[in-house]
């Protein structure tokens, strides 16, 4: 293995067969990468389904003796003994790193100005506000229920008004919107973008009636994409190609 902390030290990690210097290594790459994460995630069953496999003698059963001679059953039995002493400390230095990564879990509310404040100095585009609860590496890692927040914005462009609020899911995140000041009639749509860049329609609606600038039109709905991995979401007018509002989850 390499000190070099990267995406392949994953199952490295979790097997135990990383030295001290390299564990500290790849921790440090762990606190600030959500990919790793969910790998972590995902290869934490690892170590159990090998022993299991062991216990039965299933990596045992066709072994032989290697090239060089070495015997295959014995490197079984080494890599056995070592994988569980590396365990006992790999346990230990993960609760360190969940303190490291705590940091990343956090409740960020950003607030820009009131979604009803219409008399912004001259040269403001929007106002705007979200509150958002994004579960940080360690909580992914540990498979915890996904984020949630609630957007609100106000283009002054345009003079679209909209407010989503987003609900984690075990497919995905539901979502509800309110949205009024689409002027049409017209067709708009909600789309979700990605971290990735990656983009998702998540419903559509023709807007511009009689009764859009009077009251909110409220649309549920849902995407299939995390809370934590979606960067915005747009309303956007699908005759004109135009974004009539833009709904940051940060």
């Amino acid at each position: 293995m390499t000190s070099r902390p990267d995406h392949v030290d994953v199952a490295a990690y979790v097997l135990g067969i990383l030295d001290e210097d390299e564990v500290d290594a790849f921790e440090n790459h762990l606190a600030q990468c959500r990919r790793c994460a969910l790998d972590l995630r995902d290869f934490a069953v690892l170590p159990d389904l090998l022993d299991e496999a062991d216990a039965n003698g299933m990596l045992r059963a066709n072994a032989g003796e290697r090239p060089d001679g070495r015997s295959v059953r014995a490197m079984l039995d080494t890599v056995t003994e070592d994988r569980a002493r590396r365990r006992r400390t790999t346990l230990l230095l993960s609760a360190a790193a969940a303190v490291l990564l705590i940091v990343l879990t956090a409740v960020t509310t950003v607030g820009l100005s009131s979604p009803q404040d219409d008399t912004r100095a001259s040269g403001d585009t929007d106002s705007s506000t979200t509150s958002s609860t994004v579960p940080g590496p360690a909580a992914v890692a540990k498979n915890a229920p996904d984020g949630s927040g609630t957007v609100t914005r106000t283009d002054q462009t345009t003079g679209v008004w909209a407010k989503l609020n987003a609900t984690p899911e075990p497919w995905g995140t539901s979502v509800s919107l309110e949205v009024k000041g689409a002027k049409g009639p017209t067709r708009c749509e909600l789309v979700a973008k990605a971290k990735s860049g990656e983009t998702m329609v998540v419903a559509s609606w023709l807007a511009g009636t009689s009764t859009t600038d009077k009251d909110p039109l409220r649309i549920n709905s849902a995407v299939g994409m995390r809370w934590h991995e979606i960067t915005e979401f747009l309303v956007r007018d699908t005759k004109e190609g135009t974004t009539l509002v833009r709904l940051p989850t940060t």
